[in-house]
């Protein structure tokens, strides 16, 4: 039914085509030619075949669409053809042809933004998300220029460039967006953790208590200015304060957890530590939890477990150095590494010989027989 449909409808296309050709031969005379010239001949053919793969097109006869785009382009080479037919090709899932289309398409006309956008879909579909970016962030660009004070377009645009590790363009944006809206205690608390990534903690910190200034319950910045601290070795019994109000807004987050367990590494206190970044573990698995824990039972001279956690923490993320160095010093120097766990827990209270009184050393033994179990249940 549809075929025959198809069929009717394009020999009315074709007749129209022509009857556009003679009117715009004799509405538009040449003292030298009759009839039309041979470029608007091509032209004339060129529209009719687009057209009659528009009507493929809306009758869902993709192949024959794309015989009539092709048609079409053999005739005049046009934007649209191909933009059309990079489609039919992404429809039928040949990708290799429906991005050879597409980047034809944009080179023709690079400010119509659809063959931007297709291209984008289809690098996303093939795992080319470096390509995919790039069409996204021209589209991205052009909107900003359009819509200036669009706080959404930057904050889309930022996010791009932090998935893509360029901070200082991230910066950029968001620096746009609070110069549009300078009380955004969450855009601000966004910045300062772009200024971490970049290694300006002074501005990080400034930035977070500055969020936390326009808005108390901020619960990113309370986190990131708690482990800033825990990570500088500085403010620490503040940073416990300031991750314990996180975690009061989201008791569930397991990231907050790691923070709170880390202060209390920094802090000497490693059975604390412990429980914290097991709870920590149990809600979000992440190579920092599992390089957390491996530090801790390092200081509890676990070293098996240690060595367990930053095999697990590698799995996740085989690229952090720290963790390959941890593991390389416990196979060429084992006497050394257990030189090195060698100290006592500061929290542990010690008797009057300088040791680990009985009654902490059996809460450590109770907390790891809780983790072992809790650990088999799941």
């Amino acid at each position: 039914m549809q075929s025959s449909i198809f069929t009717r409808l394009v020999s009315l296309v074709r007749y129209i085509c022509c009857v556009g050709l003679i009117l715009g031969a004799v509405v538009r005379p040449s003292s030298h030619l009759v009839f039309a010239s041979e470029d608007q001949q091509r032209l004339a053919k060129s529209l009719s075949h687009y057209t009659m793969g528009l009507v493929a097109d809306l009758l869902g006869e993709t192949e024959e669409g794309i015989k009539e785009y092709k048609q079409a382009l053999h005739d005049a080479d046009n934007y649209t053809s191909h933009l059309h037919l990079g489609i039919d090709y992404a429809r039928l899932g040949n990708l290799q042809p429906a991005m050879d289309e597409l980047l034809l398409a944009a080179k023709i006309n690079p400010d119509d933004l659809k063959s931007h956008y297709l291209l984008a879909l289809v690098y996303s579909t093939k795992n080319e998300f470096d390509k995919a970016a790039n069409e996204y962030e021209l589209i991205l660009k052009h909107f900003s220029a359009i819509e200036p004070e669009n706080i959404e377009i930057y904050s889309y645009l930022g996010q791009l460039y932090y998935s893509r590790g360029k901070f200082t363009k991230a910066i950029e944006q968001f620096e746009k967006i609070l110069f549009l809206e300078p009380k955004n205690a969450e855009m601000i608390y966004v910045l300062g953790s772009l200024y971490l990534e970049i290694g300006n903690r002074q501005k990080a910190i400034e930035l977070f208590k500055q969020s936390l200034s326009i808005d108390e319950k901020n619960e990113g910045s309370l986190n990131s200015l708690g482990y800033v601290y825990a990570e500088d070795g500085v403010n620490l019994d503040e940073a416990v304060s300031l991750v314990k109000r996180a975690l009061e807004i989201s008791p569930d987050n397991g990231a907050y957890w790691d923070s709170l367990g880390w202060i209390y590494y920094r802090k000497g206190m490693y059975v604390e530590a412990l429980e914290f970044l097991q709870k920590a573990n149990s809600l979000l698995e992440d190579a920092v939890i599992y390089d957390h824990l491996g530090d801790v039972y390092l200081k509890l001279n676990e070293v098996e477990k240690a060595k367990k956690y930053w095999g697990l923490a590698l799995k996740l993320s085989p690229e952090q150095t720290s963790i390959i160095k941890k593991l390389q010093e416990f196979e060429h120097h084992p006497t050394h590494t257990q030189t090195l766990s060698s100290a006592p827990a500061r929290n542990f209270p010690e008797n009057s010989n300088g040791d680990i009184s009985n009654e902490n050393r059996k809460k450590y033994s109770t907390q790891e027989n809780s983790r072992d179990t809790s650990q088999k249940s799941r």
